[in-house]
C-alpha cells in the first residue's frame, strides 16, 4: 500500500511540475507586449553581395502598404486591401508572402510615391522616424564593372519580432532590420519571359474565344500588344533586362464571361520568368428559383470553411525573410495537446499500477 501511495505521490508531483511549466509557456506565448502606436520606428536595410562587398549610394524606397494594431495584427491599407485574397495574419509560408508581394507591388510602385527614401552609406540604408506598419522595399539596380546587381523586393514589418518573440524596442523607437537579397548579372544578360494562357472552363469550351489580345506593360507603359490563340499555343515569349514590373491587360471580342488571374513563377537564378493568365468561366445566367425557403443564389455547393488558396507553382526565389523578420510573427503557439497527452499518460500509468496490484 505504501508503495502505491509513493507512486501516486510521484505522479502528482510530476503533474504539478508539468502544469506549472505549461503555464509558463502559455504566458510566454500569448503575453507579448502590446505595440505602442504612439511610437515611431527605425528601419535599416543592408545592401551587399557575398560576404564583404557592400554598396554605397544605393537608392532605396519603401512603400507603406499596411498598418498594425496594438495586439500586433497587420492589415493592408485601403489602396491594397482588395488586391489579394490572402489574409496576411493567416499566412504560414514564404509562398503566400510572395503572392501578396506580387499582388500589391505593381499598384504601390506604379501608382504611389514612396513613403520614405534613403541612400545607403557603408552598405546600409536607414529610414528613421517611420510610421509603424507593413512596408514594401524597392531598390534601384546598381551597375558596376560591367555587371548589374539586382536587389529583390520584399516585405517587412515595423515593428519587428526578435528572437525572444517580443517586438524589438530600444527604449525610444521600434527597430527593424533586413538584408536585401542581391543577384549579379552580366550587364548584357537578359531574362527570358514567357506568357501562357490557361482556360478554366471545363464543359463550356464552346464559349471560349478563338483568340485574345493582350497588352504587355513594362513599368506601367505599353511594351507590346500580342495575340494569343491555338496557333501559337496560347503563349508568347520575349527577352529583356531584369528588374522591370510587368503587367498584362486582356481584350476579348464580344461577350466575356471570364474572370482573369495572373500567377508568376521563376527559376532559382531569376533568368526564366513564366506568367500564367488563367481565364475562369463565370456563369452569367441566373439559376432557376429553388423551392420556398431557399436563400437567394440557391443552396451552397460546398460546406463553409476557410478559403483554399492556390499553391505557387515552380521554384521561387526565397525572400530574405518572411516579412523581413528574424522569424515568423507568432500569434500564439499551440499548447492545447499537452494537457490531453498528460491525462492520457496518467491514465495508462494508473491502469498499469492497478493491473500489477491485482497480479500481486
Amino acid at each position: 500500500m505504501n508503495k502505491v501511495k509513493s507512486i501516486f505521490s510521484r505522479i502528482l508531483i510530476t503533474v504539478m511540475v508539468l502544469m506549472a511549466s505549461l503555464g509558463m509557456f502559455s504566458v510566454k506565448s500569448y503575453a507579448r507586449n502590446a505595440v505602442d502606436l504612439t511610437k515611431k520606428g527605425s528601419l535599416s536595410v543592408t545592401y551587399k553581395f557575398g560576404d564583404d562587398m557592400l554598396f554605397d549610394g544605393v537608392q532605396s524606397h519603401i512603400y507603406k502598404i499596411g498598418s498594425v494594431t496594438e495586439i500586433g495584427e497587420f492589415t493592408l491599407d485601403p489602396d491594397y486591401a482588395g488586391l489579394t485574397s490572402i489574409s496576411i495574419n493567416s499566412i504560414k509560408d514564404q509562398g503566400q508572402w510572395k503572392q501578396v508581394l506580387d499582388d500589391v507591388r505593381p499598384t504601390a510602385v506604379l501608382n504611389h510615391q514612396p513613403s520614405y527614401t534613403a541612400v545607403s552609406q557603408n552598405g546600409k540604408a536607414v529610414f528613421a522616424g517611420v510610421q509603424l506598419g507593413l512596408y514594401l522595399i524597392e531598390t534601384e539596380d546598381v551597375i558596376k564593372d560591367d555587371c548589374r546587381y539586382v536587389f529583390s523586393s520584399f516585405l517587412i514589418t515595423v515593428p519587428q519580432l526578435g528572437d525572444d518573440d517580443e517586438w524589438i524596442y530600444d527604449g525610444a523607437q521600434y527597430i527593424a532590420e533586413a538584408t536585401a537579397k542581391c543577384e549579379k548579372f552580366d550587364i548584357n544578360r537578359e531574362v527570358e519571359f514567357e506568357l501562357h494562357k490557361r482556360w478554366n472552363d471545363s464543359g463550356n469550351e464552346n464559349v471560349r474565344p478563338t483568340s485574345i489580345s493582350v497588352l504587355i506593360k513594362r513599368n506601367g507603359e505599353e511594351y507590346k500588344r500580342v495575340t494569343l490563340n491555338s496557333g501559337n499555343g496560347w503563349s508568347y515569349s520575349w527577352k529583356d533586362k531584369p528588374g522591370y514590373i510587368w503587367d498584362f491587360e486582356e481584350t476579348i471580342e464580344g461577350n466575356n464571361p471570364y474572370t482573369v488571374s495572373v500567377n508568376k513563377n521563376e527559376d532559382d537564378d531569376g533568368l526564366m520568368v513564366v506568367y500564367t493568365m488563367t481565364n475562369t468561366y463565370t456563369n452569367t445566367t441566373p439559376p432557376p428559383p429553388g423551392p420556398p425557403g431557399t436563400p437567394p443564389g440557391g443552396p451552397p455547393n460546398t460546406p463553409p470553411g476557410p478559403p483554399q488558396f492556390p499553391d505557387v507553382l515552380g521554384a521561387i526565389r526565397e525572400l530574405p525573410a518572411v516579412l523581413g523578420a528574424r522569424r515568423l510573427p507568432q500569434t500564439g503557439q499551440l499548447w492545447w495537446p499537452l494537457p490531453i497527452l498528460l491525462i492520457v499518460g496518467i491514465f495508462f500509468i494508473v491502469k498499469g499500477i492497478r493491473k500489477n496490484h491485482k497480479k500481486a
